[in-house]
This record gives structure tokens, sequence and C-alpha cells, in this order.
């Protein structure tokens, strides 16, 4: 049980990461971003969605039981 609750934890703030990097006030727009911030971000982001993604399995397959 706990740990799926860890698991949703860690998936909403890779979420809340995600959504801030996409989303947030103080972000440059992709035209004023150098190349190596435009990695940088494409990096950060994907990394989000798949630390999303697999809190979301681990809470779903972690938590069943036998």
């Amino acid at each position: 049980m706990i740990i799926r609750i860890v698991a949703i934890v860690i998936a909403l703030a890779a979420l809340g990461m995600v959504l801030y990097l996409i989303f947030g006030k103080n972000q440059k727009s992709w035209d004023q971003m150098t190349e190596d911030e435009q990695r940088r971000k494409k990096t950060l982001v994907t990394g989000g969605i798949i630390v999303f993604l697999s809190g979301l399995l681990a809470a779903i397959f972690l938590g069943k039981k036998k």
C-alpha cells in the first residue's frame, strides 16, 4: 500500500515539473532559446513524462494483490 502512495506522489511531482516547464511564466519562448537550452528542455520534459508514466504503472501494477 505504501509503495502505491509513493509511486503516485512521484508521478504527480513529475507531472507538475513537466507542466511547469511547458506552461510556466518564467520560461523563455522557444525562439529565444539557444540550441543547448532547447536540447536541455526537451530532455527534461521527456524525462519528466517517463517518470510520470513509470510512477503510474508502478502504482497500478505493484498495488495489486494476488
